[in-house]
């Protein structure tokens, strides 16, 4: 089984940012939270971000922008992918089997929109519940490995994608590690990082 990051790997940008950035756009009441979500990517892309401030900035703003939006959220997501269906790297789909694994901090609403056209059957990523405005699971760090071990037990991991450190934990369940940067794919040593 290879495994694969999903933003900044197979899709080319950080889908829940630029899904913030798209609903801002429908809804400019959402500009009072840009701050604390720029803060928030540095911090993720600095490899300091802590899963308890990830959980409460999103909670935080989904339950704000619940309270106060009447978007119908479905409509908004598949608005969002039309626009956005294009960062999708046709390289890495290409590359994707059915018994691969993607695994990701990306929202369920977001890749569940786009899952048939990843054609793998196998996806971990957060959970957030609309319904009960909510996390139930966030798909970052160690728990990705728990959530892996959780569900597969057994299974090996021949080959990961990833973009980011915070993917340090799941790394070293893999055979090889790949970095990937934009559309350069490259071989880590993973000597160097263990």
């Amino acid at each position: 089984m290879n495994a694969y990051d999903f933003d900044n790997t197979i899709y080319d940008g950080e889908s829940i940012f630029d899904f913030f950035l798209f609903s801002l756009k429908k809804d400019i009441w959402l500009i009072k939270f840009l701050p604390i979500v720029l803060f928030r990517l540095i911090e993720y892309k600095l490899n300091l971000l802590k899963i308890e401030k990830i959980y409460k900035t999103v909670e935080m703003i989904i339950n704000s922008f619940l309270k106060h939006s009447n978007f119908d959220y479905d409509g908004l997501v598949e608005q969002f992918w039309k626009k956005n269906y294009k960062k999708l790297k046709p390289e890495f789909l290409k590359m994707l089997k059915k018994n691969d694994l993607i695994i990701t901090g990306c929202p369920n609403f977001l890749i569940n929109y786009v899952k048939k056209d990843l054609k793998v059957k196998n996806i971990i990523c957060t959970e957030f519940d609309i319904k009960n405005r909510k996390i139930d699971f966030i798909c970052f760090g160690d728990n990705k490995v728990k959530a892996f071990k959780e569900k597969y037990k057994n299974k090996k991991i021949n080959k990961f994608y990833t973009d980011s450190l915070s993917d340090i934990p799941f790394m070293k369940l893999a055979d090889e590690i790949y970095f990937v940067n934009k559309d350069k794919i490259r071989k880590i040593n993973k000597t160097k990082y263990f």
